[in-house]
């Protein structure tokens, strides 16, 4: 049987559709490679999230490294506001779209991206109706291509939106709405006042006094600008609340976040703050007559000093605090100036040369091979450069989400040195002197993220906990100490310090958290942080296994505790150990610089680049030294791959890099060199080539329970191996057999890798 493929995609109109809430669809008649044909209903929303997606996975093809290479087709972003005529006027640009897309090379056309996303989904043959609400009304493209398309017409739906408190009308134009009250939108004004209509009345409404029907977030709201847009200030304003900011008519700003209730976060300098929109106007635009008049009605209400509001949604509304404002604008400030400077005072990487009687200067590289990143950013647009960001969810991010399979920017208002992903949760830290310096988000059952206090009974804890959430520590000099490292096992944690020693947190069935073993213990909603000591010398590295933990301290001696029956543990027996004790075997007296684990199987790098192993060996990982399947002692493994300086450890495989930075794998499953090597006792070294190139090194090794990840010199990060609920981040849900690099805007400096997810911390090119 042939390849799947798409032979013509064929727009045949769009549907309005009342069921949660008011919104269109576009209409596809898909025809395959097997000559069905497929009816599918798509919003723009849709569209547009996956034609950027597609632009992420083939950069060279969408031009974001040279515009003249661009053969991928643009694509206008939705506006705030789709009512019908947009919706109508931009079918002539989806069915340019759809024509453009099957006609690519057949990598981007036939690639699951595409094939996946216009397959026929369960709603597509059954969409979500409501015997109350009217019917969808359908209206089809004419046939004949000469007709416009804005000849089609209907009646216009408008959107609905949900009072969350009593407002009085201080003017005519007003309008006076009660809780509860369901409203239609008319005109959305950026100034914060909506036009809206309640049965036979019409008038303006403060835009904070409404909510959307189907989540609290706008899905209209966009991301904030930090590149900023001049505007003037047309009329002064003194400011009230203190995240607010004070002008005087005539000051230029930049605008750097607009918000749908008129207050938009404006910059001067390096200050930020709320300020009304409609007192702004951009610089170089006209007087408006319509705003002017708009002016001189009053600044509509912040959402912040409405009272007994009321919503009918359990989330609040994502909100940015002022500081990371301004320390996000201080960064984009500061990249901005070092960027100026290193194109004014380097030599430039291009060479302009300008023919007599052309305008045009033809950019030619003096290095073929890879542009540099000053380069790349000079070479993009204003709108590209204002967009380099981590792929990101759509608009409506807080809906629940089954999968993530392309890295997704996380907000933190710290800068986060170490992260390590468990069992289903994640573990970050900081190297700050702040108070809080670790968070955790995830599974808690076992209060492996600490005590997580719940809003609506201070006494009960969360057991998921859906955002980064502050871990406190039992610290004695809180300012003064600092957290090193995080590891996260099944259901315990590890926290590093540099002068207060190990933490340990969350399940202690087998002693994993270094303490005594209680019967009985109930680990749900557990106030217990215990703190390490057991160490003769000072702990520089913290493991994590399934159920069990390491400890390496600067004298380079291991200890464990934890479960042992697969003999992980080390210490000549196969039982439980809830006191941290150390290794023998053949690391005694041995300088140990790295060990690693994750599931059973345990792995020490020395000073002198010998590798040693113990615990599990089921799927061959020790088969070097025993025909067993535990190994209870450390043995060394006497591998002829020259001097190794890192190791990964997996659940059934295992890999390290020798210090000429070649990867070496073994063991069962997807180990990297292709699907017909899925079984291997000895070492074999992945091509240096599949990680970028022959003259780049691998400088950095880690691996999750299914999955291996390495980071070469570059900063570029490259996956392999069981693609579990898209945790390798390519974009797809398959499994990878060789190396595959991932799509991160930015320099990856670190990475954690879990049983289904993964953690990265990338520097950022600007």
């Amino acid at each position: 049987m042939g390849d799947t493929y798409i032979r013509h995609i064929e727009l045949l109109g769009f549907e309005k559709r009342f069921f949660p809430s008011q919104h269109y669809v576009y209409m596809f008649l898909v025809k395959w490679q097997d000559l069905t044909e497929k009816l599918v209903y798509r919003k723009f929303t849709e569209i547009y999230e996956f034609h950027k997606a597609l632009k992420e996975m083939f950069p060279i093809e969408s031009g974001d490294i040279s515009i003249e290479n661009r053969i991928i087709p643009h694509l206008p972003a939705p506006k705030w506001f789709d009512g019908h005529r947009s919706t109508q006027n931009r079918q002539g640009t989806l069915t340019e779209y759809c024509y453009s897309l099957v006609n690519l090379p057949r990598k981007i056309s036939r690639c699951p991206h595409v094939l996946t996303f216009f397959k026929v989904r369960p709603d597509d043959l059954n969409p979500p109706t409501d015997s109350l609400i009217k019917t969808p009304e359908t209206f089809l493209l004419p046939k004949d291509s000469k007709q416009n398309v804005t000849d089609i017409t209907g009646p216009i739906i408008l959107q609905t939106y949900r009072a969350i408190s009593d407002y009085e009308k201080n003017s005519k134009s007003e309008m006076a709405i009660k809780t509860g009250d369901l409203v239609d939108i008319v005109e959305k004004s950026e100034s914060g006042w909506w036009f809206c209509q309640l049965k036979n009345k019409r008038g303006w409404v403060p835009a904070a006094y409404l909510e959307p029907m189907d989540g609290p977030e706008e899905s209209e709201e966009q991301d904030p600008n930090y590149a900023g847009e001049l505007y003037t200030v047309r009329k002064s304003y003194t400011a009230i609340e203190e995240d607010e900011m004070s002008l005087k008519e005539g000051d230029a700003i930049e605008v750097i976040h607009k918000l749908l209730d008129g207050w938009w976060v404006v910059r001067k300098d390096e200050t930020t703050g709320y300020y009304p929109s409609m007192y702004l106007q951009k610089s170089g635009e006209e007087n408006n007559p319509a705003k002017n008049q708009m002016r001189n009605k009053g600044v509509p209400p912040r959402r912040s000093t409405i009272r007994n509001a009321k919503s009918i949604h359990n989330q609040s509304r994502k909100q940015i605090s002022q500081e990371m404002y301004r320390r996000n604008s201080k960064k984009y400030i500061q990249s901005r100036k070092n960027l100026k400077d290193s194109l004014l005072n380097k030599p430039s990487t291009i060479i302009e040369i300008k023919e007599p009687g052309e305008s045009k200067s033809k950019a030619q590289p003096a290095i073929p091979p890879r542009p540099s990143k000053a380069l790349i950013l000079n070479r993009c647009t204003e709108s590209t450069k204002n967009k380099i960001n981590f792929v990101r969810p759509d608009a409506a991010w807080k809906r629940p989400r089954r999968v993530q399979n392309t890295p997704y920017r996380l907000e933190t208002a710290d800068k986060i040195s170490s992260a390590a992903c468990g069992y289903g949760f994640t573990l970050l830290s900081s190297n700050t002197a702040d108070i809080t310096k670790v968070w955790g988000m995830g599974l808690n059952k076992d209060s492996q993220l600490g005590f997580q206090r719940s809003r609506k009974d201070r006494t009960k804890s969360y057991e998921y906990v859906l955002e980064p959430s502050p871990i406190p520590l039992p610290l004695e000099k809180p300012q003064e100490t600092r957290v090193l490292q995080v590891s996260c096992g099944r259901a315990h944690s590890l926290v590093l310090t540099d002068h207060e020693g190990v933490f340990s947190m969350g399940n202690n069935s087998y002693g994993q958290c270094g303490r005594e073993v209680v019967e009985g213990e109930i680990y749900s909603e557990s106030h217990v942080i215990n703190r390490l000591q057991e160490f003769d010398g000072r702990v520089v590295q913290v493991v994590c296994g399934q159920d069990h933990s390491l400890f390496r301290t600067e004298k380079g001696e291991i200890y464990s505790c934890g479960w042992g029956a697969d003999g992980q543990t080390g210490l000549g027996h196969y039982n439980v150990s809830s006191v941290p004790t150390k290794l023998g075997g053949d690391v005694a007296g041995v300088s140990i610089i790295q060990v690693a684990s994750y599931a059973d199987c345990c792995l020490a790098v020395s000073d002198e680049g010998d590798v040693f192993g113990w615990g599990n060996s089921e799927y061959l990982q020790l088969a070097c030294v025993t025909d067993t399947t535990q190994v209870n002692v450390p043995r060394h493994l006497p591998f002829k791959i020259g001097k190794v300086k890192e190791a990964a450890c997996g659940g059934t495989g295992n890999a390290v890099l020798n210090e000429e930075g070649n990867v070496f794998v073994w063991g069962y499953g997807i180990l990297g060199k292709g699907p017909n090597l899925l079984e291997t006792a000895a070492p074999e070294m992945i091509p240096p080539t599949l990680f970028g190139s022959s003259d780049v090194r691998v400088k950095h090794l880690r691996c999750g329970l299914s999955q291996f990840a390495a980071l070469n010199e570059r900063g570029e990060l490259f996956v392999w191996g069981k693609n579990i609920r898209g945790c390798l981040g390519i974009g797809r849900m398959e499994d990878q057999y060789f190396p595959w690099r991932v799509t991160v805007p930015g320099e990856v400096v670190a990475v954690a890798c879990g049983v289904d997810h993964m953690v990265t911390l990338v520097k950022s090119w600007i």
